[in-house]
């Protein structure tokens, strides 16, 4: 056990791989990573959504594998994954920060002990308040449960100095109210200065070797929002111009989203404002990263670990005219995501990687490096050789989501009133419920020079990479890139026949 490496595994959340390659962007912490990694400039996410994607990075398989398409279907105790194979070899596993993986069960079979979760950090709050407040927020969270937060305006106001994200700051009526931006924030309101610092304080106390410490950011998600210096750190004036709403010829989600949150009311100014406060994000979360980092040198781990820097997904970021993500859409904005890894000894340092990955080939790559062999089968590829030049890497990535109306099980919940916590999700969530079609079931076929887009109702998408790398023009109706088009269909016809789905590997024995 003494030769097998530690890990350390940060993964953003909503950051998208071009955001790290803006030379606006300052994150010298993760340019440093890089530099001691392997970059693996063109990787991509199994689905645009939080939990589907992470739970593909950790088990190998796509979303649509066990139907882990939603936010609703967690992994179970008898369901492998990443950290429990590692635990079950030695390692002590330790989450620190957001799940959004798999169950409470899940999580103590399959980590040692999990830190800086958000009841930590709102204990962590209350204490400091006042006796008199500190009794009144006890008295709202013992009796008004979670989804009753998210629609009570006055026991939210109570709750002000204890949860994290804020709250809107724009009236109805405002051009910004829908558009999911908060604009400058008083002071800290988000979860990750506690998460890292938890993770800091684990690095601190001497764990156990090896370990396997997984920290989880909630940054850059939405609401664009930050406090300084990180909101005015970028200029406004020299932010990139957004893709443009060019919506006629793509799926109707996207009109009607756009459409719902009144993204017609917001000036260039606007779009230019959300990619700064974006982008302040991004930095302070380097930042933070920087932390981790930081005490893994100190603690004189860094060399001889395995670092592991990623996104699940990104975020529209104002382009296309829209905010955040949508659970149907498969663009490269919000599947095209960091992948960086330091491996011991910083073997192959500075290497960029062109070649298609995908954030799931990080199962089997953390086995080899690790030496675990089990005969769990799974769809990712390991990206030692890749990484060292051995191999190219994939000929096309893949992508599943959306869910069918005969899935309620899958829809978020509809909002009756968009006054309470997280609010400005209210549109969002109300429109897939209103309208099925718009999350209808996505796959997604990517190549170096093409994507197709497939969907079980709906606009479908074809894109010619090479010439229009925004994905501006749909070619799905143009008679011209038929053949195109027949081959990508032929070529997720038979992924999906390859990948549906996945039995257990242990036989039964009892036949």
């Amino acid at each position: 056990m003494n030769n097998k490496p530690n890990i350390v595994i940060i993964i953003a959340d909503d950051l998208r791989a071009d955001a790290l390659e803006d030379p606006l962007v300052q994150t010298p912490n993760i340019d440093a990573l890089a530099a001691d990694g392997v970059t693996f400039r063109q990787n991509f996410a199994a689905n645009p959504v939080c939990a589907p994607s992470r739970m593909a990075n950790i088990t190998g398989l796509y979303p649509s594998v066990n139907g882990h398409r939603s936010l609703y279907n967690m992994l179970k105790p008898y369901e492998e994954n990443l950290f429990k194979f590692l635990k079950e070899d030695g390692y002590e596993t330790v989450l620190a920060g957001k799940n959004h993986m798999m169950t409470d069960e899940a999580i103590e079979e399959s980590f040692s002990k999990r830190v800086g979760g958000m009841k930590d950090l709102m204990a962590a709050r209350i204490q400091k308040l006042p006796p008199e407040k500190q009794k009144k927020v006890m008295q709202v969270l013992a009796n008004t449960s979670f989804s009753e937060l998210t629609r009570n305006p006055e026991a939210m106001k109570v709750l002000a100095d204890v949860m994290p994200m804020g709250r809107n700051p724009y009236p109805p009526g405002h051009r910004l109210h829908y558009a999911h931006y908060f604009g400058k924030a008083e002071k800290d309101p988000h979860m990750d200065t506690f998460i890292f610092d938890e993770a800091v304080r684990y690095l601190q106390s001497s764990p156990q070797q090896p370990f396997c410490l997984y920290v989880a950011a909630f940054l850059p998600h939405t609401p664009y929002h930050v406090e300084e210096p990180y909101f005015s750190m970028y200029d406004r004036s020299a932010m990139p111009a957004p893709r443009p709403p060019l919506l006629d010829d793509k799926p109707h989600f996207m009109e009607a989203l756009y459409d719902r949150l009144e993204m017609a009311k917001l000036t260039p100014e606007d779009y230019r404002e959300i990619r700064a406060v974006y982008y302040g994000m991004v930095t302070k979360l380097d930042d933070l990263v920087g932390k981790v980092i930081n005490e893994l040198k100190s603690q004189d781990l860094y060399d001889d670990s395995v670092i592991i820097f990623l996104s699940d997904h990104g975020d529209y970021a104002g382009d296309y005219g829209l905010p955040e993500k949508w659970p149907s859409d498969l663009k490269d904005v919000l599947t095209r995501v960091p992948l960086i890894i330091k491996f011991p000894g910083n073997a192959h340092a500075g290497r960029q990687v062109a070649a298609l990955t995908q954030s799931l080939d990080m199962f089997p790559t953390l086995l080899e490096v690790t030496g675990i062999q089990t005969p769990y089968t799974h769809f990712g590829e390991s990206l030692i050789p890749v990484a060292a030049g051995e191999q190219p890497g994939r000929d096309a990535v893949y992508a599943a989501a959306g869910y069918d109306p005969r899935e309620p099980q899958a829809f978020e919940k509809p909002m009756k009133s968009e006054h309470g916590f997280m609010g400005q999700y209210y549109h969002k969530v109300n429109l897939q419920n209103d309208d099925p079609t718009t999350v209808a079931r996505s796959a997604m076929i990517r190549t170096d020079a093409w994507k197709l887009i497939i969907r079980s109702a709906g606009k479908e998408e074809l894109y010619d990479l090479k010439n229009d790398p925004q994905e501006l023009t749909n070619l799905i109706d143009s008679p011209e890139h038929a053949d195109v088009q027949r081959e990508l269909r032929d070529r997720l016809l038979y992924w999906y026949l390859r990948t549906s789905d996945n039995p257990h590997w242990k036989r039964d024995s009892s036949l």
